[in-house]
């Protein structure tokens, strides 16, 4: 058991936000903050990725209120989030995109959800685009032949049932329940959780730490919930800086970490070509798709 949080829990609430060149998403999101703060002793800390469009300038000439980390390298976003956890002083943390926006009493409510649900290791608000409509930000844990199908049928035929099941397409989501992961874009994580299971593994560099920090907490009995009675809203990629074609690799590279760390002991670990391939096949069509769309 890990015991960075141990006897420094002095606050309600810390928000992590990781930024790396989206100033103009970064002022909205602790604006939208801001405006809508939490009836909670909070504390904001922004994990800064060595930003080139002046980012930490920004947030200490404008908010000396908010704890800046200025990495000096592009850590990440699992290694740049865990740096914020560790100085925070905070009995439950939210991790939040700089392309998200927060309102009235979402922040509050995560936490009165948490506080009513002490089993509950990480939950996930209701997130929505920036039209109104909702992302499908809670899913299945893949299996590896709905991986494998849902990888292939995604970019040619994306409501396909595969996809659709494991998205959690059709189901209601007006009311709070049990599920396997939610987005890493805006969660709410129990730090007593944290010291069991541990931090984010930061052998991701960008995409699916999420999806292993919930399964590590299924692993150590922890649950997982949507909480649909808070509301974020979040911009799609724009925490991303648009570089498709390099999201894409490293979306498929942290994929194929996920199964193989928890598939090389077991039998499965026959499907990794399989899966090593379809990946390959998922990048190729990105890279077709972003071509073209030029």
């Amino acid at each position: 058991m890990t015991d960075f949080k141990k006897g420094r829990k002095i606050k309600d609430l810390a928000i992590s936000i990781v930024s790396y060149n989206s100033l103009s998403f970064l002022k909205e999101c602790l604006n939208s903050i801001s405006a809508n703060p939490p009836e909670l002793r909070c504390e904001i800390i922004v994990a800064d990725n060595a930003s080139s469009d002046g980012t930490v300038e920004f947030v200490k000439d404008n908010y000396p209120e908010v704890t800046i980390i200025s990495n000096e390298k592009n850590i990440g976003f699992a290694a740049a989030n865990n740096r914020a956890i560790e100085i925070s002083n905070s009995k439950y943390v939210i991790l939040m995109n700089s392309d998200c926006r927060v309102f009235k009493k979402s922040l509050d409510n995560l936490v009165a959800f948490m506080e009513k649900n002490p089993e509950v290791g990480i939950a996930g608000p209701k997130i929505i685009n920036t039209d109104g409509t909702i992302q499908l930000s809670c899913r299945r844990f893949p299996s590896a032949f709905d991986a494998a199908v849902h990888t292939v049928l995604t970019n040619i035929f994306p409501h396909n049932p595969f996809s659709r099941k494991y998205k959690l397409a059709d189901i209601e989501k007006d009311r709070a329940f049990k599920v396997d992961w939610v987005s890493g874009s805006c969660m709410i994580v129990r730090a007593k959780a944290l010291e069991e299971t541990g931090l984010l593994d930061e052998n991701y560099f960008m995409y699916v730490e999420d999806l292993d920090i919930c399964y590590r907490m299924w692993q150590k009995n922890w649950k997982v919930y949507y909480c649909p009675h808070a509301e974020v809203m979040h911009h799609i990629g724009g925490s991303s800086g648009g570089r498709k074609i390099r999201s894409s690799f490293r979306m498929q590279k942290s994929v194929f970490y996920f199964f193989w760390k928890n598939y090389k002991r077991s039998w499965k670990i026959i499907l990794i070509p399989l899966l090593l391939l379809l990946l390959g096949f998922r990048f190729f069509l990105a890279v077709i798709k972003s071509i073209f769309s030029r």
